[in-house]
């Protein structure tokens, strides 16, 4: 095992992506293969569909170029509001098509998306620390089950993430060279 902090038992972090991109892909294509829809599938699926969609764009959006712990936009409600988004369309997808075989691979969908949201907390928690760990508290996991982060509450995190005001000038260090005279 490596001394990597980020390394978590299981599954590697890089390979992470491809294994839920492959079961994602799957599960969508199982529907559009084995499915067939009707109107009333689709008027059912579109609102999933919908709001998926724009959940994942929303928080792709609220990202940027993600430098900084982000709590602006969607991640004021939960955690993980991009996986949130892609599993929404995935059940979209499932309803507008009556799909049996993606349904199954929704299951394996499912279980990799709450382990790499897992691995992002542990990755999140080790890179902004204390910041993270207040955000974590009060923030849910994928479903927005607590009321919305408020202004008060993310001034006190961003205030965590910013590095402490140096002190008053005070005047010359006191090291050995300002004892001697």
């Amino acid at each position: 095992m490596s001394d990597d902090a980020e390394i978590v038992p299981g599954m590697p972090v890089g390979e992470m992506p491809v294994a839920w991109t492959l079961l994602v892909v799957g599960c969508a294509a199982g529907a559009l293969a084995t499915g067939e829809f009707s109107r009333v599938t689709l008027r059912a699926a579109a609102p999933l569909l919908l709001a998926g969609g724009l959940l994942a764009l929303a928080a792709v959006r609220a990202i940027g170029r993600g430098t900084r712990l982000v709590t602006r936009g969607p991640y004021r409600f939960i955690r993980h509001p991009y996986l949130a988004g892609i599993l929404l369309m995935l059940v979209g997808a499932i309803v507008a098509m009556r799909s049996l075989p993606a349904l199954v691979l929704f299951i394996p969908a499912t279980r990799i998306t709450l382990m790499r949201a897992r691995r992002e907390d542990h990755n999140l928690a080790l890179r902004f620390g204390d910041a993270y760990e207040a955000y974590w508290r009060r923030v849910p996991f994928m479903l927005p089950l607590r009321p919305p982060l408020g202004a008060d509450t993310i001034a006190a995190i961003d205030a965590m993430r910013e590095p402490p005001p140096p002190p008053p000038d005070a005047g010359p260090p006191a090291g050995p060279a300002a004892r001697e005279v």
